[in-house]
């Protein structure tokens, strides 16, 4: 089921497995996590989205539109990634209601899965959020209660061993680690480090400035050598609404080009 674009609300969440929100561990502070099960004290005012597969130019078959800018890797089974950027500064005063992510992740490049952790970056009303997620797509995203900030530093990973996905984030500023633990089978086709566009039809880009990925690795290795790289911008028909910058090693950058 494909509901990326559309806002549902936190008590979604209380529909997810019991079992499934059994692995969503918190590694450090005293605040558990709140992810909006069914009596917990989760932020009720937390957009929600679920995310989306890439469609790149040559598998446009849902819409005409491009939802990821940044890049992943091809070519090879990834068991493994890892990388890390520093939130940036929200400028909602053009785009105020608008939402992009940043995430890490395995697959959905090409296949039907993906297995992902990050954050959305939303302008509500012209007023800048931050909200910290997890997701095995197709399943629904799962929000955390952890408090991100602009400048505050991330480090997110995704791993598998066998069939067991540990997806872990970390943000260092505010001091809080949050492990998610799930089984499944998945094809490990691709390895990535991804910010999408979130609504309908690629709606508004909230004006993010740039996103700084560095020391992202795929199996270990830098992204540029970790397989056949590719690369996406988010683009509205063919406009392109983020431009990448080169890859090198395992830093680069992705820059707003408007709305």
């Amino acid at each position: 089921m494909l509901f990326h674009g559309h806002r549902l609300p936190t008590a979604v969440a209380a529909l997810a497995p019991v079992a499934l929100l059994a692995g969503l561990v918190a590694a450090a502070p005293a605040t558990a996590a709140t992810v909006g099960t069914a009596g917990s004290a989760a932020r009720t005012t937390v957009p929600h989205y679920n995310h989306a597969l890439h469609l790149g130019r040559s598998n446009r078959t849902k819409h005409d539109d491009q939802i990821w800018g940044g890049y992943a890797d091809t070519g090879e089974t990834y068991t493994s990634v890892s990388g890390s950027w520093t939130v940036p500064t929200l400028n909602c005063s053009a785009t105020r209601n608008s939402a992009v992510s940043p995430w890490i992740g395995i697959d959905g490049w090409s296949s039907e899965t993906v297995e992902q952790i990050g954050f959305d970056q939303d302008c509500t009303n012209g007023v800048a959020g931050y909200y910290p997620w997890v997701e095995m797509y197709p399943a629904n995203s799962i929000y955390f209660n952890e408090t991100v900030n602009a400048g505050d530093r991330i480090t997110a990973s995704v791993s598998v061993s066998g069939t067991s996905f540990t997806l872990t984030e970390t943000d260092s500023t505010q001091g809080w680690t949050k492990t998610y633990h799930k089984r499944g089978s998945d094809q490990l086709s691709s390895a990535e480090a991804i910010l999408e566009d979130l609504g309908s039809n690629i709606p508004a880009v909230a004006d993010f400035g740039s996103v700084d990925f560095t020391d992202v690795t795929a199996n270990g290795a830098p992204l540029a050598s970790a397989g056949t790289v590719n690369s996406t911008d988010i683009e509205r028909g063919n406009t392109p609404l983020t431009d990448n910058s080169a890859l090198s090693g395992g830093d680069f950058s992705i820059n707003w080009l408007g709305a």
